[in-house]
């Protein structure tokens, strides 16, 4: 065989190695994941009134997100997706105030959620709304990172159940404390 072809396909080969050995070794390096839970701002919402939801995010510690609005146009944005099933309506989704984070080497510092934040989701039912339980599919989109890496973007897949009841019943309020702080524009 050519030497210069076994040369070239030896070192193809090792190239293509160190690709998988790199890809292997970010594979199993573990992603900080968010802990997500939904609250909903009461036990019940009569058809034609609306739903507040809040996601609560913790993270590991000395872990942060990019915020919503990152500053820099190439960060991965913290994102909430809504699925409303029919019936329901997104009316309005308001994000915590980011803080902001110095990361060395960088001049402008970068805009994060860090450790624990609320992330709140107002939702229209509609007056025709058949009674009982309605599932609302929410997806929170984030990257984590520490002070020296950023993870590969994560998703998280929750649910709020909306217990849609007659005008007549009235609902009670929960988690005040969360909602009292939620600020939604609409």
């Amino acid at each position: 065989m050519n030497v210069d072809l076994l040369t070239g396909l030896t070192a193809t080969a090792l190239a293509l190695a160190g690709v998988i050995a790199t890809y292997v070794d970010s594979a199993a390096q573990t992603r900080p994941k968010a802990e997500v839970n939904v609250l909903v701002d009461a036990d019940a919402v009569r058809a034609g009134g609306q739903a507040r939801v809040a996601l609560r995010v913790s993270l590991p510690d000395g872990v942060h997100v990019q915020s919503n609005q990152p500053r820099d146009p190439l960060l991965i944005a913290s994102a909430v997706t809504v699925t409303p099933p029919a019936g329901i309506a997104v009316v309005d989704t308001v994000f915590p105030p980011a803080v902001d984070f110095k990361q060395a080497g960088s001049a402008e510092p970068l805009s994060v959620f860090e450790q624990q934040f609320v992330i709140g989701v107002k939702l229209a039912v509609s007056p025709s709304a058949q009674t009982g339980d309605l599932t609302v599919p929410i997806r929170l989109r984030y990257q984590a990172c520490d002070e020296r890496t950023c993870f590969a973007p994560l998703r998280e897949e929750v649910s709020a159940v909306l217990r849609v009841v007659p005008v007549n019943v009235t609902p009670h309020p929960q988690f005040p404390n969360i909602f009292r702080d939620l600020r939604f524009a609409r």
